[in-house]
């Protein structure tokens, strides 16, 4: 059987079959091809006589499906990857919002099982309302204690407020609590710089609440008016001593209350 040479239509490479064959593939590019003989040629060159037509059968349908199946598998794969990471997402959001409301919750009722509703003792106050104890002192002094002054004399705060003792006075857990806080100020004459008064001055703040986070607003300024001169034409308010303060302002409580001090 003699052997037809021609050349690949796609790459050019030469392709050898016989003159019975029905198909053919490159060697090179792999490309396949229908043999079709064209019998109308009257031609010495037995090359010519045969038509090469790109293989349309079961190779080509199997590339293609090859194809598709190899995208189809794509896809599954990066929709359960999506799927499992999305499920795996969900479960740790769930599990970690589980165990913060299991928290959450259970701090809440140890707070309501072992947190009293009223201050009813000293050690019941933290750093923090001492702090705030003295942030409203500073405002509610700084806002009337200048008192009124006199054409000859004006007096104002020289230095920093300074807390000297805060009372707590507690009749039972559930009502009627008071917190008193009384604080050392000194004024000056700003005209006559030798003039220099030491005054104590009370704050009273009621119903204070453990639960109340307004609870060191509005205090009560208990004190008489304080004068500065003989004339009583320049004051502000408080006592003169700490002992003043606390017989006028804390041990009238003592007949009532619990009274414990720090």
């Amino acid at each position: 059987m003699r052997l037809v040479e021609k050349k690949c239509p796609n790459c050019g490479a030469n392709l050898e079959f016989g003159e019975k064959d029905k198909s053919c593939k490159c060697n090179y590019c792999h490309r396949a091809y229908e043999i079709e003989r064209d019998e109308s040629l009257n031609t010495s060159d037995i090359a010519e006589q045969f038509n090469l037509n790109e293989f349309k059968g079961p190779l080509k349908a199997f590339g293609i499906m090859h194809i598709i199946i190899t995208v189809f598998i794509l896809l599954v794969s990066i929709g359960m990857f999506v799927g499992i990471a999305y499920g795996f997402f969900k479960v740790q959001k769930k599990t970690s919002s589980d165990f913060n409301n299991d928290y959450i919750s259970k701090k809440n009722n140890e707070k309501k099982e072992t947190k009293k509703l009223y201050v009813s003792d000293i050690k019941e106050l933290t750093n923090d309302d001492y702090e705030d104890i003295d942030n409203d002192a500073a405002s509610t002094i700084n806002r009337i204690g200048e008192g009124a002054n006199d054409t000859n004399h004006s007096y104002s705060m020289d230095g920093d407020l300074k807390r000297e003792k805060v009372y707590v006075a507690a009749k039972n857990d559930d009502n009627g609590n008071i917190i008193v806080s009384i604080y050392k100020a000194y004024y000056k004459d700003f005209f006559h710089q030798e003039n220099r008064y030491t005054v104590f001055i009370p704050l009273v703040y009621e119903n204070i609440k453990l639960d109340d986070f307004n609870k060191w607003k509005n205090s009560t300024l208990n004190a008489p008016e304080y004068y500065f001169n003989s004339n009583k034409t320049s004051y502000t308010y408080g006592y003169n001593s700490l002992e003043e303060a606390i017989n006028a302002v804390v041990k009238p409580l003592e007949k009532d209350y619990k009274v414990t001090s720090k």
